[in-house]
């Protein structure tokens, strides 16, 4: 059914396939020059054991106005799917002829051409109502500034109805239990009503990224330096991970400015020349280099000339992220900004092209396949003789001894709520444990965002060290034996070392709901999966890792084994500062 932009489709997928692993479905959207690929929602999932025919059952809403970047081109949009099932994709699907279309006052008309499912798009209208859009945008504007200033007049009554919330006499907001303080309660409250007024809330990062913008408005008539590239990061303030290599190559080029906006704050803290700097900044440069989500940039219309690339800091294709999320808490919505600026994102393998794809709202080709940068270093044995032998003298205990690395990633929502239950994991009970306890050591890397410290004892000092804090991971897969986690993407790199793994997955089911594989779990995972620390234990006295899978999956998930993704994205880049690309 497609009324105006909403586009509901209700569908049955059918095929044969002997495995029994959970499904996944993609719809992708393509206009001729833009493709989006977004989940499609499976409601129901029944395989016949006798005739190994599995069916699917799916249902998603889609708004057609917010799939594609450039909404100024209007063509027919065609429509197919893609499915992952096991380790297995499959395509080209035939849509049935005897589909019921029903129409409301649409831009688009639906039909079957050659099994494909097309939307004829209505030009003419479309284009009316693009105009219209266009020139009443002002009036709009206008409307929501008149908004806000009766939200501002308003604020005394919301004040005295947060109040009146308080004592249980009128309704409270959805975001009224967030806090604790009666402070902060009311004021949520506040905000809630502001926001059911004129679409408008008092925030100081909102307040600070207007400031922004406006900002940008006056530096965006500056020229853009051809040579200037930034590297920016809200993540990080140095340059570590895939900046740091490609870095390195790009500093021997006395021809370019290189600059480096680090920024481990949050907006709200910047200070006014933080400010003025940023927007001078994205209003100059040739290319804007990321490491990460780095939601700011998405507020600013970058000019035409300024390329953004996106080096997204994990490798492989895991936990889904960004628009692979739609329909589970905390994702964006399908009309977010968030990633779809960028003009490329590198990844490590043709293969999982299609899920950044989906993951950043982008277009297929924008997905290059250069290899990750920070992965170089896992091929170069000088680096890896010179690493072994700084952490052998940094921590003497580590040498002679079998190291088994534990690093987990953080449970909770994000930076600010991020932890992992220690009691799930008893380091100085794992080691009592172990057969023949002296001859390893346990080294504990949690994720970055997890703040708490771990207790050792002082007879445990020397075979238990937390080096969570030690900026690289892959520093110290160099000396790891045995790796140890659960849902990380340091399996990838892991993969090339060929390193034995455990996948220690006691809410593999709890993970799924709320975060979800691309892949089937189960089936994907290079090592044996353990679901209780007995099992863990075990599986290391028997050296039972099932290391067999790893050649497998490297192979699928990496192009190229010769240590040069760092020169393939230079390369990226000096066509743009070129005029190449």
């Amino acid at each position: 059914m497609i009324k105006d932009y909403n586009f509901n489709i209700s569908a049955v997928a059918k095929f044969k396939y002997p495995e029994n692993h959970k499904p996944k479905m993609e719809i992708i959207f393509s206009n001729g020059i833009e493709d989006r690929r977004l989940p499609f929602i499976i409601s129901a999932y029944n395989r016949d054991e006798k005739s190994n025919l599995v069916s699917i059952y799916l249902k998603k809403n889609y708004n057609l106005d917010y799939l594609f970047w450039n909404k100024d081109y209007i063509e027919d949009i065609e429509i197919s799917f893609r499915l992952i099932y096991g380790e297995k994709f499959i395509e080209n699907f035939e849509v049935d002829k005897e589909v019921y279309f029903e129409t409301q006052k649409s831009f688009y008309t639906p039909k079957i051409e050659n099994s494909t499912l097309v939307l004829k798009a209505k030009k003419k209208e479309l284009k009316i109502k693009n105009h219209y859009i266009k020139k009443y945008a002002k009036l709009e504007k206008l409307n929501s500034f008149f908004l806000l200033f009766i939200s501002i007049l308003a604020f005394p009554f919301f004040l005295i109805d947060g109040f009146l919330a308080h004592k249980g006499l009128t309704t409270k907001s959805p975001d009224y239990f967030r806090s604790n303080s009666t402070l902060k309660s009311v004021l949520f409250h506040i905000n809630w009503r502001t926001f059911l007024l004129s679409g408008h809330m008092y925030s100081l990062r909102i307040f600070k990224i207007w400031i922004m913008k406006v900002l940008y408005k006056i530096t965006k008539f500056r020229k853009i330096k051809n040579n200037r590239i930034v590297f920016m990061s809200e993540r990080r303030d140095d340059l570590t991970g895939n900046f740091e290599y490609v870095f390195d190559i790009l500093k021997e080029d006395n021809d370019l400015e290189i600059i480096q906006f680090f920024m481990n704050k949050p907006i709200k803290n910047f200070t006014f020349k933080e400010m003025i700097t940023y927007s001078n900044i994205i209003a100059t440069s040739k290319v804007i280099l990321l490491d990460d989500f780095y939601p700011i940039i998405h507020n600013f219309l970058l000019k035409k000339d300024t390329k953004l690339i996106q080096l997204w800091h994990a490798v492989g294709a895991f936990k889904t992220f960004g628009f692979s999320r739609i329909g589970k808490i905390g994702a964006p919505s399908q009309k977010s900004p968030n990633h779809r600026s960028y003009d490329y994102a590198i990844v490590s393998s043709d293969e999982i092209k299609g899920f950044y794809a989906e993951g950043f709202g982008l277009s297929n080709e924008k997905i290059l396949a250069t290899g990750v940068p920070r992965t170089d270093v896992l091929f170069n044995e000088k680096y890896k003789d010179v690493v072994k032998e700084k952490l052998y003298k940094e921590f003497p205990s580590i040498k002679d001894k079998k190291v088994i690395l534990f690093s987990p990633t953080f449970r909770g929502n994000g930076k600010n709520d991020a932890f992992y239950p220690m009691a799930k994991f008893n380091p100085e009970k794992f080691i009592d444990l172990l057969n023949n306890s002296d001859e390893y050591i346990l080294i504990i890397k949690h994720h970055p965002f997890v703040k708490e410290k771990i207790n050792i004892s002082k007879n445990y000092k020397d075979r238990i060290l937390d080096l969570s804090e030690y900026s690289e991971i892959n520093d110290l897969l160099f000396i790891t034996d045995i790796l140890i986690t659960d849902y990380s993407s340091v399996i990838f790199e892991s993969s090339i070392l060929d390193i034995p793994m455990l996948f220690y997955s006691y809410d593999l089911e709890e993970y799924i709901r709320d975060r979800d594989f691309y892949y089937d779990y189960r089936a994907f995972v290079p090592g044996k999966i353990i679901s209780t620390f007995d099992e863990m234990i075990e599986a290391i006295n028997n050296q039972d890792f099932y290391s067999y899978k790893i050649s497998t999956f490297k192979n699928r998930f990496f192009n190229d084994f010769d240590g040069r993704s760092s020169e393939r994205v230079v390369e990226l880049i000096n066509s743009i500062i070129h005029d190449n690309k």
